[in-house]
C-alpha cells in the first residue's frame, strides 16, 4: 500500500490552465526519464541503489554484481520516453537537457556514451526516411510536432521534404506527425563473481505550473481553476488528499494577513522512471532514496511503499531493502510566496 507524505500538494503539470485577467498562470510539461537498463539479465543482481532527485539534479549509484561463472558484456542504455514539442514548454531544450547533461562513470572512471535518436510515427520507425530526405537529427528533434505553425515548416523544408511530411501524415499538409526517442547507450563488462559500481547523473527536464491564488486588489481565489484546488485530476501519482490542499490554504491565508500584494504558488515536477530497475536479477538488494529541496521553505510530495524520513532542513530519506520499484516515481517541488519560482527553474 502507498504512503502519502504531507509535505505539500499537487496539480498535474501537463494541464494548461485556462489564462484569466486578474490571475496570471503557465506551464511546461515535464519529461520523464530515469535509470539505466539493459535486457533482461538472469545473472546480473542489483546490490544496491542510491538515488537522489532534486529539481537541479537527479543522480543515481549502483552496485552489481555478476553471479555467474563467465564474465557477461552488453549494452547498458539510458532511454528518454518520445516527446514531441507543446505549448508552454521552454522550446531550446526539447527534452535533450538529460541527454546533453548526462553523465557516466564505472568504478569512478568517466564512460563514453553514444546518443541513438529514433523519430516514430505511431510504432513505427521513421528515422532512416527523414534522414534520406535530408533532415539532420537536429532538425529532426526540431520539427517533433508543431512549433510554430504549418508556415514555419514551409519556410524551412524543401518541397521534398513537405511532400514526405504530408505522406507521413495521411494527405495532411501540416506539422510533422513524429515523435522523437533519444537513447545514450555504452558497452559495459561485468567479470564474473565481481561487484561493479555504476554512477550516473543528469539535469532533469521538469515540468513547470504557477498560479496566484491571491492578489490583494481581487482577494483570495480557491477552486478548480487554480492550483491549489488538489483535487483535481492527475493527483494520484503523488497520493493526494484534502490534507495537502489545507497545508499550501494556510500559507497562502497566512501571507496574505501579513500585507502580501500577491501570493503564488509554484510547482516544478520531476519524473523518475523506476521500472528499469526490474530488468536486473530478483529485487534490488537495498534501495534508498533521497530528496533534496531547493529551500527549507518548500513542500515536497510524492508516494513510496514506506517511510519518508527528514533528515534536515533541505533533506529527505527512504531505505527499503529488497525493493520491487515502482513504474515511476514522481516528486513535486512547491514554493508559496510573494514572487514566481519560475525562471529559476528554467535555468537549472
Amino acid at each position: 500500500m502507498k504512503t502519502a507524505f504531507i509535505f505539500g500538494f499537487f496539480i498535474a503539470a501537463a494541464i494548461t490552465m485556462a489564462a484569466s485577467a486578474a490571475y496570471a498562470n503557465d506551464s511546461m510539461a515535464r519529461v520523464g526519464a530515469g535509470g539505466i537498463r539493459l535486457i533482461k539479465s538472469e545473472h546480473i543482481r542489483m546490490l544496491e541503489e542510491v538515488l537522489e532527485i532534486s529539481t537541479r539534479k537527479v543522480s543515481v549509484k549502483y552496485r552489481f554484481l555478476n553471479e555467474s561463472d563467465h564474465d557477461i558484456r552488453t549494452t547498458v542504455a539510458f532511454p528518454m520516453p518520445p516527446y514531441h514539442w507543446t505549448g508552454g514548454q521552454v522550446w531550446l531544450d526539447e527534452n535533450q537537457k538529460p541527454v546533453s547533461t548526462f553523465k557516466a562513470f564505472v568504478d569512478g572512471r568517466p564512460v563514453s556514451t553514444k546518443t541513438v535518436t529514433k523519430a516514430l510515427v505511431g510504432d513505427v520507425d521513421v528515422t532512416q526516411r527523414l534522414r534520406r530526405a535530408g533532415l539532420s537529427d537536429a532538425k529532426i528533434r526540431t520539427f517533433a510536432g508543431c512549433r510554430e505553425g504549418p508556415e514555419k515548416i514551409v519556410s524551412d523544408f524543401t518541397q521534398k521534404q513537405k511532400k514526405m511530411v504530408k505522406r507521413l501524415n495521411g494527405g495532411e499538409e501540416s506539422c510533422p506527425p513524429w515523435t522523437v526517442a533519444s537513447t545514450l547507450v555504452w558497452e559495459q563488462r561485468f567479470p564474473a563473481h565481481k561487484e561493479v559500481v555504476v554512477e550516473h547523473r543528469y539535469a532533469p527536464f521538469f515540468g513547470i505550473l504557477y498560479d496566484a491564488p491571491y492578489q490583494k486588489r481581487f482577494g483570495y481565489r480557491l477552486d478548480s481553476a487554480c492550483p491549489v484546488a488538489g483535487a483535481a485530476a492527475g493527483t494520484d501519482e503523488a497520493c493526494l488528499d484534502a490534507a495537502f490542499r489545507k497545508i499550501v490554504d494556510d500559507r497562502i491565508k497566512a501571507l496574505a494577513a501579513g500585507g502580501a500584494d500577491m501570493v503564488y504558488v509554484t510547482l516544478h515536477d520531476v519524473e523518475y522512471i523506476l521500472g528499469t530497475g526490474r530488468n536486473w536479477k530478483g529485487p534490488i538488494g537495498v534501495f534508498t532514496l533521497r530528496i533534496k529541496k531547493d529551500s527549507p521553505d518548500q513542500l515536497v510530495s510524492l508516494c513510496l511503499p514506506g517511510e519518508l524520513k527528514k533528515v534536515d532542513s533541505t533533506s529527505y530519506e527512504f531505505t527499503q531493502k529488497d525493493f520491487v520499484p515502482q513504474d515511476r516515481l514522481v516528486v513535486y517541488f512547491y514554493d508559496v510566496g510573494p514572487d514566481v519560482a519560475y525562471e529559476v527553474g528554467r535555468q537549472n
